[in-house]
């Protein structure tokens, strides 16, 4: 992990609420994993006090540089959203566990919901790019079209590729998690996941199901982003760890068979 102040090169905005930054630092391009994440502080002071996380979605190790995704949801998104090529921002990074690229043998299938597509993107990435290819299809789903951010940047990395959209704006109609028994009755090796909570929860029900492995990687709010404030636990069923554990330290990785759907749903795990 590095702790360091980094120059915010590029951003675009690539849809009605999101827009992608691109970031200089050789450290972060160069030894982030897939599923691996930033905390990033939004201003030099203290307002807002919180750091954001922010997954990786690439790197360019040549250039020295990395980009995030950012959904505009609050104040210090909207702050990142406006700032200027040349602004500068402390960053605490990388964090967390990546996905293990190593897994078991057949296909790879993607599930990414919106901003989810994130690590996602830097996921396929690394498969395309492994000597040991891996098949890999992937599903995107969203609310509508333009919702779809950064679809071209998954797509193109990706052998097989379906949009979904709730209003039929774009790609096949529904939920994404309509079409995923069809890809699992096709024979996956695994299932890599991330978007909303109940997405998850869906994909995870079932790839339990079908007898798949799925690994979701957590979209959550957390105070320090190294394991100590506490703030980002959720409630799993892991043997020996006890029964909570951190999205930031733990995580933000996980297999999907040891975290504690009902809980989350019920409420019983910090939102």
């Amino acid at each position: 992990m590095h702790a360091q102040t980094v120059r915010l090169i590029h951003l675009k905005q690539v849809g009605p609420d999101c827009h992608l930054l691109k970031f200089d630092c050789p450290e972060v391009a160069n030894q982030a994993r897939p599923g691996q994440f930033v905390h990033l502080r939004v201003t030099a002071g203290c307002d807002p006090l919180l750091r954001r996380p922010f997954s990786v979605m690439r790197t360019n190790p040549a250039e020295g540089s990395f980009e995030v995704l950012v959904r505009v949801v609050g104040r210090g998104t909207e702050m990142l959203a406006q700032s200027q090529p040349g602004s500068e921002f402390h960053v605490l990074g990388p964090l967390g566990n990546p996905f293990e690229l190593s897994g078991p043998e057949g296909d790879v299938v993607l599930v990414a919901g919106g901003v989810g597509v994130a690590p996602l993107i830097f996921l396929a990435t690394a498969l395309h790019e492994s000597e040991r290819h891996r098949y890999v299809r992937a599903l995107f789903g969203a609310g509508t079209e333009d919702d779809l951010c950064c679809w071209l940047e998954l797509s193109g990395v990706c052998d097989e590729f379906t949009a979904v959209t709730e209003d039929g704006s774009a790609g096949e109609t529904g939920l994404v998690t309509d079409f995923l028994p069809e890809q699992l009755d096709r024979g996956a090796g695994c299932v890599y996941a991330c978007g909303p909570r109940a997405m998850l929860a869906e994909v995870a029900r079932q790839c339990q199901a079908a007898a798949v492995p799925c690994f979701v990687s957590l979209e959550q709010w957390m105070g320090c982003g190294v394991g100590a404030c506490l703030g980002c636990v959720i409630p799993t069923r892991a043997s020996g760890v006890g029964r909570y554990q951190r999205v930031c330290k733990d995580g933000p990785v996980f297999d999907a068979a040891v975290i504690d759907w009902e809980a989350m749903r019920g409420g019983c795990g910090p939102g």
